[in-house]
This record gives C-alpha cells, structure tokens and sequence, in this order.
C-alpha cells in the first residue's frame, strides 16, 4: 500500500479485529486476533502494569522501508 492511511483495532471483549481506512472506505485487515493476552499479568509471578497498547511496524522483508506514525488515539468506556 502507497501513501498515508488511517489504521485501527477495536477491541470486543477477547477479540480485536483490525483495519484501515482509505478515502473513507474500511478493510479488514486478516482474522481479528484475540486480546486476552494484552497484559503482562500472564504466568506464576504477579505483576501490575494491566493491559497495554503500542504500535510498531518492521519490515520482515529487507528491513529498506520505515512507518511515520501520526495522531495515535486509545479512546475507551467504562465497563
């Protein structure tokens, strides 16, 4: 894909299905992934920093090309 595009994940309780958004028309982006794990508090030793978000792109290929992340937003409600 060439050029800016808006990309996103909502999260629906364990699931959180991604997309992107070009000239006002929204595409899925492979299967929607499970968010159960988006913690660190995994495993036999308590932790407390709670669910975590972040964005990050690499490119597996050749490492050649880069990401320019813009406006990042993590809007939620309670509940």
């Amino acid at each position: 894909m060439d050029g800016p595009a808006t990309r996103g994940v909502t999260v629906e309780g364990a699931d959180a299905p991604f997309r992107f958004v070009r000239d006002g028309v929204r595409t899925a982006i492979g299967p929607a992934l499970g968010s159960s794990r988006l913690s660190d508090d995994q495993g036999s030793r308590l932790r407390s920093t709670g669910a975590m978000a972040a964005i990050h792109a690499r490119d597996l290929v050749d490492a050649a090309f880069t990401a320019d992340f813009t406006g990042f937003r993590l809007t939620g409600s309670p509940g």
